[in-house]
């Protein structure tokens, strides 16, 4: 009957140990936005314009959601450019391709991904999310805000983050620098004469 206390307070405490892990990593899915392109097709035409419409719209678009100081700002900016951003994108498809483009602010599911020395956890986030044509070819993704789109991932990363709103233990966690738990039992530590 002891063993099974024991050994019923040692699972509770190791499932709220995980929830609390998991928790840490959960903020930074509210408080980016993704940026995703998904292509026409895999022809190879059409990922060179998946390319050049990310290029086109991080080159227009991308400072000027980088200067809001958190995420529900730079969102609500990026609502406002809906038409505008989808109109660029289907005047630039005009020229070049037989199919338009869907602009959309949504929740999608990206997988971990890693952006240099930068890296985000899997999940859902909140994206600006292009559909070109079809929408059946390979995705481009990245981090619109924060913007490490830009390459200002390159810069002081931190001071980057935490204009943004970020905190310290997401930016921490999005280098990989995951916080490092040390599990001790006092119980344990006392029968061992420790």
């Amino acid at each position: 009957m002891r063993f099974f206390k024991i050994f019923s307070l040692l699972t509770v405490l190791c499932v709220f140990l995980y929830l609390i892990c998991f928790a840490a990593e959960g903020s930074v899915y509210n408080d980016v936005v993704r940026f995703h392109v998904i292509a026409n097709s895999d022809s190879e035409i059409d990922q060179q314009i998946k390319l050049s419409v990310r290029d086109t719209v991080l080159e227009k678009y991308s400072s000027v959601l980088s200067k809001y100081k958190n995420k529900n700002e730079a969102l609500a900016a990026a609502e406002k450019m809906l038409p505008e951003i989808e109109k660029d994108v289907n005047e630039y498809l005009q020229e070049v391709a037989g199919y338009t483009a869907k602009v959309s602010i949504e929740e999608s599911y990206f997988p971990t991904k890693t952006y240099g020395e930068y890296s985000l956890p899997r999940g859902n986030y909140t994206a600006l999310c292009i559909r070109l044509g079809e929408a059946e070819g390979q995705n481009y993704w990245c981090v619109l805000f924060p913007p490490l789109c830009l390459g200002t991932a390159t810069e002081d990363g931190a001071k980057v983050f935490e204009e943004c709103g970020l905190s310290k233990r997401e930016y921490n966690l999005m280098r990989l620098e995951k916080p490092t738990y040390k599990l001790k039992f006092k119980l344990l530590e006392i029968f061992a004469g420790e």
